[in-house]
């Protein structure tokens, strides 16, 4: 008997329940979400009992009673719903009524509520889209009025790798009144910043992470991220303009081609880009002239397959694909007595310089590098030679490409130093000298993303709304691509909990400033900057150094320019002397690791600890594997 009068007694709780949430007056919007979200939970209860019911004939009575409940409570859901229609119609400004919303959708909307039905059926997608398409110009280019009524002239350097296409251009930009240098890497910016004031041309320097700068300078190098749009130049180098096509950043040069205000331009870059630079230069109505640079130095692919370490010699480069193999192989040569300088991507610039410096001095006989070495760094390498012919591109990994291996393999035989340059592989020969005589495919599109004008002129939606409406908005010149930002979104995910305490301007800032957001300690301390910014904190709190280890070091370095950058964008109070200080001694740290105790970073025998080879597939010597079986099969 108590089994039977069980769902009963359920459904006259769910009754109850409902009796006195009913007798409630509606309240506003945010209430009206709270009452719809009860009334699902109370149906879904309800189905639940009514279908344990209906196992037991006797109980046909009360099975009706539940249904009639379910009708009720279902009407009093819509009731709620149409409420919430009218706030959202006259927040987006349009008049759906709650039947074209639920048709064909009723179950789900029973189930999730209205506003999961609304983005079930992409209803806010239409609306976005039709917000975007006034605001939003047919062509990219109008989108920099300003610059459309200039008449630009440019000169396109075109060539590969050591041809000096950037040399050229910097030559033009010494001579000009007032000039801009974009650089693609903060390095090379210092690089240009470096040379133009020893030739006796003052310039400042501009990257996200160091400002050197003097109102009465003239001339300014910096990252592309970094282009001021909104003054007009002399003359202007855009350097390594292939990155056009790089869906993560190609954004910066697009933009720059299309928005920065100057009588002349200089454009650097690899010939794979010269198709989609002509095509939108012509778009703009622009004009332009081409010069075609050669390879000022032949390049050569060795017969004799390359072996490590027996077969360095001095001048090479060896390059592999990530920071791990690039202390392993440097390690490998260390117990050779061969002394590497060491590049890679997450090195602090200062370090990087030290490093460049060592091996310009002689203080070192090789460099083992990432593919960091291909963009615009000028050493006196002699042969470039891959020990990887694989990267991983925070996909998979895969084989190089054909205008990878180019860029790389280029950089040997620099012209002054060597007659000509060497290209050898310790692995896939084919692949590599193949590459080196195969005609690179023209890039197919250049990137584009959002504008932040663009982004904060919708009159609705949160900041993550309107960056996948614009993700999802389609372009209609066919050589535009949308630039990847799941970044910035990932960010928004993040930062959820600051959507109604932050603006949207703020918000938009704050995800576009660079910081490896992988790591977990550098997210967490620009969510604490977040939480600082809502609290209006007159400046952010300085981070810390955590341990005194290579990774601990080269994190906190991140960790200073996330506080400088974050301070920056926001115009808070910032320590300079106190962060110069810290990077420099932090850099220097890096360097002396790097230095003086590179063999730590050797792979070790797991069982005697003796060095192991620096591609070895398992982490114990072959004597150690050997005793190892012996014992297990005499046993």
């Amino acid at each position: 008997m108590y089994q039977q009068s069980k769902p009963h007694k359920k459904i006259q709780r769910i009754q109850e329940r409902f009796e006195l949430m009913d007798s409630l007056e509606a309240g506003k919007f945010y209430t009206a979400l709270d009452q719809e979200q009860t009334l699902r939970t109370l149906l879904q209860q309800l189905k639940g009992t009514i279908t344990k019911m209906e196992r037991a004939p006797e109980t046909e009575e009360w099975r009706e009673a539940g249904q009639q409940l379910a009708d009720r409570i279902r009407e009093r859901m819509k009731e709620v719903s149409n409420g919430m229609l009218k706030e959202f119609n006259h927040h987006y400004r349009t008049d759906f009524t709650l039947e074209e919303v639920i048709v064909g959708d009723e179950n789900f909307y029973y189930s999730e509520g209205l506003m999961s039905t609304i983005k079930r059926k992409k209803l806010l997608n239409h609306l976005f889209h039709r917000e975007l398409s006034t605001i939003l110009p047919p062509h990219p280019k109008d989108e920099f009025p300003e610059t459309r009524r200039l008449r630009r002239s440019f000169v396109i350097h075109v060539g590969p790798t050591n041809s000096g296409k950037t040399f050229h251009a910097l030559e033009r930009l010494k001579r000009a009144q007032n000039g801009l240098y974009l650089a693609p890497l903060r390095l090379l910016a210092l690089e240009v910043f470096e040379r133009l004031n020893d030739d006796g041309v003052r310039c400042n320097l501009l990257t996200g992470e160091e400002e050197i700068s003097h109102p009465n300078i003239r001339h300014t190098s910096c990252t592309i991220e970094k282009a001021d749009f909104s003054r007009i130049y002399d003359t202007v180098v855009i350097d390594e303009a292939q990155m056009i096509g790089d869906a993560q950043r190609g954004n910066a040069w697009t933009k720059a081609l299309l928005g920065i205000q100057a009588k002349e331009i200089h454009i650097c870059c690899s010939p794979i880009a010269l198709n989609v630079i002509q095509t939108l230069l012509d778009d703009c109505e622009d004009d332009y002239v081409i010069e075609e640079h050669e390879r000022q130095t032949p390049l050569l692919f060795e017969d004799q397959p390359f072996r490590f370490p027996k077969d360095a010699q001095k001048g090479d480069a060896f390059i592999v694909f990530s920071r791990k193999m690039v202390l392993q192989v440097a390690a490998s040569l260390a117990d050779k007595k061969i002394k590497a300088s060491i590049i890679y991507g997450n090195l602090p610039p200062d370090t990087r310089r030290r490093q460049v410096e060592r091996f310009l001095n002689g203080e070192t006989d090789v460099v083992v590098a990432t593919d960091a070495i291909g963009m615009g760094l000028n050493l006196p390498i002699k042969r470039i030679v891959f020990l990887e012919t694989e990267k991983f591109d925070g996909e998979k990994h895969r084989p190089l490409r054909v205008q990878e291996v180019k860029q790389i393999a280029g950089r040997a035989g620099r012209k002054g130093m060597y007659e000509q340059g060497f290209v050898n592989t310790f692995t896939r020969r084919t692949l590599v000298k193949s590459a080196l005589l195969k005609e690179e495919p023209s890039l197919p599109s250049a990137y584009l993303a959002p504008m932040e004008e663009t982004v904060l002129k919708l009159p609705f939606g949160t900041l993550e709304e309107r960056l996948r409406a614009w993700a999802d908005y389609e372009i209609e010149v066919p050589y535009f691509e949308k630039t990847d930002i799941s970044t910035q979104l990932d960010l928004l995910v993040y930062a959820k909990s600051f959507e109604n305490v932050l603006t949207n301007e703020q918000l938009y800032k704050a995800i576009h400033i660079p910081f490896p957001e992988r790591n977990d300690a550098l997210v967490s301390q620009w969510l604490q900057y977040l939480d600082e910014l809502s609290e209006h904190e007159p400046s952010l709190s300085k981070p810390y150094p955590r341990g005194k280890d290579l990774v601990s070091l080269e994190t906190y370095f991140k960790a200073l320019d996330l506080y400088y950058s974050f301070s920056k964008a926001f115009r808070l109070d910032l320590d300079h002397p106190w962060v110069e200080a810290e990077r420099n001694r932090a850099s220097k740290e890096i360097h002396r690791l790097l230095t003086t105790k590179i063999k730590n970073y050797g792979r070790k025998c797991s069982s005697c600890r003796k060095p192991l080879p620096w591609n070895a597939i398992h982490g114990i010597c072959d004597k150690c594997y050997r005793s190892r079986w012996e014992n297990d099969w005499y046993h």
